[in-house]
């Protein structure tokens, strides 16, 4: 039997659009509108650039499993840690991030105006985003740097001991902000862990149009590989929806609240893979894709059409390391890093890590995520190996590699 695969393409995307004062908005979401309509195309387009770079990437690392990313909180918690990169550092950032043709202090206010924008989109919809920048103490960070963050990304400084008490602050700021969806982001802090710029996001939002419980059945969901799993399938007429067909893939948005902010769930035909569509999937096809969904025509083979959706709720963590080097970023992670206008110590990336939550159900969707940029100085990056490696037993004087191999799967006994 062939094979369906779901995939989760569009959470939280926002529809730059202007609302007339007929639609009754409360003043915030005008404002939020108006923030809104002055985000640029050039950092729009890079955030989606960067969110299918990563997507894509992450999908290679993981064929078989379950993802579930933020893009946004990555991209927040890296762009406040580019503002403290230099000269080969920043550039490698910028590539990764698509912002070579952004100005910084352009860049900054761009996402002063967008996180404003997110916070407010909509009053029948909980959309909290925060950061933060926690500091060890005695460690010095430069004014400028401290400044800037605070007036664009509105992030909380916090200097602390960087002991026990520290993780446990970090980890409840995270609960918190993520209405505790996210907890124990953070196990231990190293000695030479000298700060954490940290993204936190929440969302829940009730659909537009919302689904009976009632009419949730036991179907089948059938997964990669020909295995077949039963899952809780929700049901509506979906005639409230918008559409587009292609010859390779169903697109359909489903919208919350006040319809600024949407769901998009990208259905493979049946001849096809998630993997054949993400070929496809660039900037301009997704702009293209949004821009051509249409309500279901008014013809006789859609009178009985029909919307089903599975319930699913996915819990997932990353650490973004490999996959920001793969995409351009390997010197911030090196010794060799210069983060000059952040401090005026040795500075780089230990690690960036993510994770996330969703649940989708009739009612709508609830999701969190928190990203932590840990930056560290006082001792050369480890080299650790925790992971598949090739190995290659070499005579140095000739050159004659007389043993190599790959190992996936250590064993000593």
């Amino acid at each position: 039997m062939k094979r369906i695969n779901v995939i989760l393409v569009g959470l939280l995307v926002v529809l730059l659009c202007t609302c007339s004062e007929s639609t009754g908005p409360g003043n915030d979401m005008k404002d939020s509108d108006e923030r809104a309509g002055l985000v640029q195309n050039e950092l729009i387009e890079a955030n989606i650039m960067f969110a299918l770079d990563v997507f894509k990437k992450t999908i290679e690392h993981e064929p078989n499993n379950n993802i579930s990313i933020s893009p946004i909180s990555l991209a927040i918690a890296l762009s406040m840690t580019y503002n403290g990169a230099q000269e080969e550092t920043a550039e490698q950032m910028a590539q990764t991030l698509h912002y070579q043709d952004i100005c910084i202090d352009v860049l900054n206010k761009q996402y002063s105006h967008l996180i404003q924008s997110l916070q407010t989109a909509d009053t029948a919809i909980q959309l909290n985003l925060a950061n933060s920048i926690w500091i060890r103490n005695s460690f010095p960070v430069l004014t400028d740097f401290i400044d800037t963050i605070e007036n664009n990304y509105f992030a909380e400084i916090i200097s602390a001991p960087f002991d026990q008490t520290t993780v446990t602050d970090i980890n409840d700021w995270i609960e918190d902000k993520t209405n505790g969806k996210i907890t124990e982001m953070i196990q231990n802090i190293s000695y030479y862990e000298q700060m954490f710029l940290i993204n936190a996001l929440y969302f829940k939002g009730n659909w537009k149009y919302t689904f009976d419980p009632e009419e949730t059945e036991n179907e089948h969901f059938y997964m990669t590989g020909d295995s077949i799993i039963t899952v809780q399938m929700m049901k509506s007429s979906g005639k409230d929806y918008t559409y587009l067909f292609d010859d390779h893939f169903s697109l359909c948005r489903m919208p919350y609240g006040r319809d600024v902010l949407a769901m998009y769930i990208l259905l493979p035909n049946y001849n096809y893979t998630i993997e054949e569509i993400l070929d496809e999937f660039d900037t301009n096809a997704w702009l293209m894709w949004k821009n051509s969904l249409a309500t279901l025509p008014d013809e006789d083979e859609y009178e009985y059409f029909e919307f089903h959706l599975p319930k699913f709720k996915i819990e997932y963590e990353k650490k973004f390391n490999d996959i920001l080097a793969d995409l351009g970023m390997q010197i911030p992670f090196t010794v060799a890093a210069n983060f000059g206008k952040m401090t005026p110590e040795i500075l780089w990336i230990n690690y960036v890590k993510q994770k996330t939550f969703i649940e989708v159900n009739e009612e709508g969707t609830e999701a969190a995520a928190a990203t932590v940029v840990s930056m560290a100085s006082g001792i050369s990056p480890s080299f650790i190996v925790d992971r598949p490696f090739i190995y290659v037993l070499c005579d140095d004087r000739t050159d004659t590699i007389l043993f190599m191999g790959k190992v996936i799967n250590p064993q000593y006994e």
